[in-house]
């Protein structure tokens, strides 16, 4: 099968737009696609001739514009080990999902999530996920052209990968399958008996000798094999011949005259031996070899050669990797688990020490090139730069940097190819990391040596590659906050670099005594001692005139912490700085740091005064498919202008624009003119307290014989909550720091929860009758709140809206810790909502959930249009953003006759549409909806027609009769997918 045949009949994009797409960074996924597996398929006997591309969604609205599928063309038909070779590539290569194969007359789709097939990992034992058949002959009938049609628009919109879920499980792609390998070697050293971070240097060695071992020229010859291994024994460097890696390890001698003959030949941090004097070195190698003996080494060789005995339900991958393919950046995984247990280590989590490496997070690949994109794209001319990451962790930021920089290089000096001096001086002159841990500055400089290598043919590694001295000199081991550190002193250093780029580490309590005292002079105060908002203000002042900082932050502190500190940093920030950009990644945070407890945004400053420009706040969503690991998707309603006053001084435009727009938050601005349990027990109407923590202070008289609500309403309550159906209360003992103020569980009282239930999507609340006439307690899950005489009408109200849609409604917009990553907002958040005009006498039970919103509706006199707002984010947008992948707005619309006695989704839009067109522009005016019924063969889009002062009024359905229309409308989905 042909690409020109794919475009033209299945709806593809173009061989065009397939082997060179639009967009920097796609066109060098694509060469790099074409590097690292079109030159090793060609080298195949079966394969005269192959093209290799990628399927990318270029869209506006996908700011990063990353790859579904690799996408390899053979011009002839190819044998299975062909193939099956092809898909162990692209494991490797693990940048795209789906890796795309073409034959004549067949497509076959194999998923980049899954081992090679040999390896009996699979019950199927291969990794191909899907095939279609194709016939070369022209096809005639538009339903069957649509049917094939449909398999390049399941995968542009997602739904394969949604089909074929558990075939894409990130974990399972080269790079965290070799990453598990490596921890598991680990231990093993470890219980041999070697330090951490030794077996970190030869695990690290051990990775760039098998690069040299499979790092090809361009005539296909790698640049370490049984030919230089040969020489050195003839050389009498070595005491035996070998043919392999595994084969050197074996041989202690011989294992260390390898590593100081590369050590010789490469210098850089990967071998002992940098002292001063001969003696010197010569002291760091004895060290070394003094830890180390033959069944370290042993081990090693039984790894490298796939024998190792690992775990159950592991497998030993080693012979399945190609280094010269995987992802340099996944050195950058390393960092998750090879740093050291112990104080000092700051996470990036929002916790503090982690009592565990397992709570150190690397930043995803597709989420760094995401920021470089804003602050260092690919295409523009400028090489010469410098570039620091002030809390460089394994380097991932610095890597793809100086790639980037190799790029724009190559861009400005068309036809030449930059030379070892060259790249290494780009490393010593433009590359520049601090991190605070050792471990992490080694595997930094370990992953830019490889960098270094991967952008030189082979060929010349032997005669002009000589790394540069990074630990210490250009990745240093420091506290970012140190002023008497050379590079990072905010007076000397300012105006040194033009891009300042990483993921600073956060956390309660994470300040260090450095950072402090540099907050203290410059003055700057964060909430809860959190160090990483301290980044911003520090890495701005080290910026050239036209310089940018792109950092990753806790969104909770930057962006919805309402308390004073908080506050008053926000207003500083945002009003002496020039701020260009905010991109919140609350709704993304379980996917792009799964251990994570605290949302991160990112924050992109220009050097200088602030402008008069607005801020663009943008905040992507979830897919909730596999494509969440590899790219991150924005769509235009996700993308608002915020003006620098409104940064400053609104508490609330970042949590609103989270999920709403601007008429929310016209809406909400509204509506807080309103009461409410908060501002009411200020000024005396109603008392208000958590209910009782338990301990060890004895209150027996005030609290004991009384009924208790402990874990949650007993069945069957809806608005009140009967007090003889509850326990009581025989433990007399409360917390020292408990009020003892129980004013607040008398009459009339409401109980309020402070969780969102996930199962009836509402929070609670219920009024108490108790014909005792004394009122009850809680526990401290519960709020508890007494109405003063006369103002039981107010509490009547309050609890009505608690339990309404309203309620979810105003708490996704305006608290932080609802809207982005916790059920439970915080109380004074939860106590805000507005509360209508009195209901005394109104809150009987009502008939449904519909019945008290309708109620709720009609207190607070909303409009159509605004409740039209209330229920789309209570329908769709909360449980998109609480639920999975059957969530309402997540399905595919059904048909009329898929109904099933219910409206169809079209219909049901179809009714609000003209509700909503009405209220706005007069119920006399005559509007109708049709939608269209496309029968027997179904379209990928859907036709709805609004008919406007028409002779008619409602909602009908029309069968889609004309041939001419269908093709139409199946062009125009095929446009809408190459915009």
């Amino acid at each position: 099968m042909s690409l020109d045949f794919a475009a033209q009949h299945l709806g593809w994009p173009s061989r065009d737009e397939i082997l060179t797409p639009s967009g920097a960074g796609p066109r060098v996924f694509a060469e790099l696609a074409r590097e690292k597996l079109g030159k090793a398929l060609r080298l195949r006997p079966d394969v005269p001739s192959v093209d290799v591309g990628v399927l990318v969604l270029d869209s506006a609205a996908d700011a990063t514009d990353a790859p579904i599928a690799i996408v390899c063309e053979f011009h002839t038909a190819v044998s299975l080990e062909t193939l099956e070779e092809t898909h162990r590539l692209a494991w490797n290569f693990c940048r795209a999902p789906l890796l795309v194969t073409l034959e004549p007359h067949v497509i076959q789709a194999w998923s980049c999530c899954e081992p090679p097939s040999d390896l009996g990992l699979l019950q199927d034992n291969t990794a191909k996920v899907d095939e279609l058949q194709v016939s070369t002959l022209e096809i005639s009938s538009l339903s069957q052209q649509a049917a094939e049609s449909l398999h390049w628009v399941e995968l542009a919109s997602g739904e394969f990968f949604r089909k074929h879920h558990e075939r894409f499980r990130r974990e399972r792609c080269a790079d965290g399958m070799l990453l598990a390998n490596l921890v598991y070697v680990r231990e093993r050293l470890k219980k041999l008996g070697l330090p951490y971070e030794v077996s970190h240097d030869l695990l690290a060695r051990l990775i760039f000798i098998q690069f040299l071992f499979q790092r090809k020229d361009s005539a296909g010859n790698p640049a370490l094999n049984q030919r230089v291994l040969r020489r050195l024994y003839d050389e009498g460097r070595m005491q035996r011949i070998h043919s392999t890696f595994a084969g050197v390890l074996q041989d202690y001698t011989d294992a260390y005259a390898l590593f100081r003959w590369l050590n010789d030949r490469f210098n850089g941090d990967l071998f002992p031996g940098k002292g001063a004097t001969e003696a010197e070195r010569e002291t760091e190698w004895q060290a070394e070899m003094a830890q180390v003996n033959p069944d370290h080494l042993r081990l090693l060789a039984q790894f490298v050669s796939g024998e190792i005995e690992m775990r159950v339900g592991q497998h030993c991958l080693w012979p399945q990797y190609s280094f010269d393919a995987i992802p340099l950046e996944f050195i950058s995984s390393i960092y998750e688990v090879f740093v050291h247990k112990g104080a000092g280590r700051r996470r990036k989590d929002g916790a503090t020490k982690p009592t565990s490496t397992k709570g150190v997070h690397y930043t995803p690949g597709h989420l760094v090139d995401f920021m470089l994109d804003g602050v260092l794209p690919w295409d523009e001319p400028e090489w010469d730069i410098r570039v620091l990451d002030p809390a460089c962790g394994s380097g991932i930021f610095l890597v793809k940097a100086f790639q980037r920089l190799v790029y724009r290089w190559r861009r400005t000096h068309l036809g030449e190819e930059p030379s070892a001096d060259v790249l290494r001086r780009l490393l010593e002159r433009n590359i520049v990391g601090v991190d605070i841990d050792a471990d992490a500055v080694r595997v930094a400089s370990f992953s830019l040596y490889l960098a270094m290598c991967d952008e030189i043919d082979p060929r010349h590694y032997w005669t002009v590659v000589k790394f540069p001295r990074l630990r210490g000199t250009k990745i240093k081991r420091a506290d970012f906050f140190s002023e008497d550190v050379s590079g990072i002193n905010t007076k000397e250093d300012a105006g040194q670099y033009d891009i300042i780029v990483g993921n600073a580490p956060w956390g309660t309590g994470s300040v260090t005594e450095p950072a402090r005292l540099w907050a203290q002079t410059h003055g700057w105060r964060t909430a809860y001692k959190d160090l990483g908002p301290l980044f911003l203000p520090k890495a701005i002042a080290l910026l050239k005139a036209q310089g940018r900082v792109s950092m990753l932050q806790p969104a909770g502190g930057l962006l919805f912490n309402r308390v004073g500190t908080a506050r008053q940093f926000r207003a500083k920030l945002f009003s002496e700085f020039n701020v260009t950009e905010v991109v919140n990644l609350s709704a993304l945070r379980f996917g792009l740091f799964q251990k994570a407890i605290s949302p991160a945004c990112i924050a992109t400053v220009r050097a200088g005064e602030p402008c008069n420009d607005p801020i663009t706040y943008i905040c992507p969503k979830s897919l909730q498919t596999h494509e969440d690991d590899f790219r991150v998707v924005i769509e235009p309603m996700d993308i608002h202008s915020i003006s620098r006053r409104e940064a400053a001084s609104d508490p609330l435009i970042w949590t609103v624009f989270t999920w709403g727009g601007r008429r929310d938050h016209a809406l909400i601005q509204r509506l807080r003119k309103l009461p409410s349990v908060d501002q009411l027990a200020k000024q005396g109407v109603l008392q208000k307290r958590q209910g009782i923590i338990r301990g060890d202070r004895s209150v027996e008289a005030e609290i004991t014989n009384r009924r208790f609500l402990a874990a949650g309403f007993p069945a069957g309550t809806t608005l009140y909550v009967h007090a003889d159906r509850l326990p009581i209360n025989e433990d007399g003992q409360i917390h020292s720091k408990d009020s003892t103020n129980f004013d607040a569980f008398r009459l009339p009282q409401m109980i309020v929860k402070q969780a969102w239930g996930v199962a009836g999507q509402r929070f609670r609340a219920a009024l108490v009758r108790d014909e005792e006439g004394r009122g009850i307690l809680c526990s401290e899950s519960y709020i508890s709140v007494h109405a003063s005489n006369g103002n039981a009408g107010t509490l009547e109200s309050a609890c009505l809206t608690l339990n309404s849609c309203f309620a979810v409604y105003y708490l996704l917009l305006t608290s932080g810790r609802f809207a982005s990553y916790r059920p439970e907002p915080n109380t004074e958040d939860l106590l805000a909502v507005p509360i209508p005009p009195s209901a005394e006498g109104q809150s009987h039970e009502p008939h449904s959930v519909e019945d008290l919103d309708e109620r709720v509706r009609a207190a607070f006199g909303f409009h159509e249009i605004e409740w039209s707002l209330i229920k789309d984010l209570y329908d769709f947008t909360l449980p998109d953003f609480k639920g999975d992948l059957s969530s309402p707005g997540r399905l595919r619309t059904r048909r009329v006759g898929e109904a099933n006695g219910t409206d169809s989704e079209l219909l049901s839009y179809g009714r609000q549409f003209l509700r909503v067109l009405k209220a706005g522009f007069g119920s006399d005016k005559r509007i109708r909806v049709t939608v269209f019924d496309d029968g027997t063969a179904p379209l990928p889009v859907r036709l709805v027609a609004v008919h406007l002062d028409g002779p008619e009024d409602g909602v009908t359905v029309e069968p889609m009769t004309s041939s001419n229309l269908h093709r139409r409308l199946r062009l125009l989905n095929d446009r809408l997918l190459a915009m």
